[in-house]
C-alpha cells in the first residue's frame, strides 16, 4: 500500500469503525457488516499463511456465526486484538486490510459499473 493510500485511511480501530453510523446500513451488499466477510477471509488466509492457525481458527469461528447479531462487533474486536499480538510485518499487513475495508466507497463501484456500460 502506498504512502498516499495510507494517508487516506480512516485512523480508526475496526471496533470504532463498525460502531460508527453506517451510511449504507440498508444496503445488503455494501453495509459495513456485509463487507466484513471479505476482510475476515483476508485475515484468515494471511494468518494461516504466517503460521497463526490458532488465530485463523478464531476468525473462522466468529465469522461463521452469522445468526448472532453481535457477530460483526465481535469480529471487529477480534481483528483489533489480533493486531496487538502478532509480529510487526504481519501487523502492518492486517492494518492494510483494515484500511481497505474502511476506505472502501461503494459509489466508486457504481461509477465503475456505469462507465463500463
Amino acid at each position: 500500500m502506498s504512502e498516499e493510500e495510507k494517508q487516506q485511511c480512516p485512523n480508526l480501530t475496526m471496533e470504532e469503525w463498525i460502531r460508527e453510523e453506517d451510511p449504507h446500513k440498508d444496503d445488503p451488499e455494501f453495509c459495513r457488516p456485509c463487507r466484513l466477510g471479505v476482510t475476515a477471509k483476508w485475515y484468515f488466509n494471511e494468518l494461516k499463511e504466517q503460521g497463526h492457525q490458532d488465530l485463523a481458527a478464531v476468525i473462522e469461528k466468529i465469522g461463521t456465526n452469522e445468526e448472532n447479531p453481535d457477530m460483526p462487533l465481535t469480529l471487529c474486536k477480534q481483528f483489533d486484538i489480533i493486531k496487538a499480538v502478532v509480529e510487526e510485518p504481519l501487523r502492518e499487513r492486517l492494518k492494510d486490510f483494515d484500511c481497505a475495508t474502511q476506505s472502501f466507497n461503494p459509489e466508486d463501484v457504481v461509477e465503475d459499473e456505469q462507465q463500463q456500460h
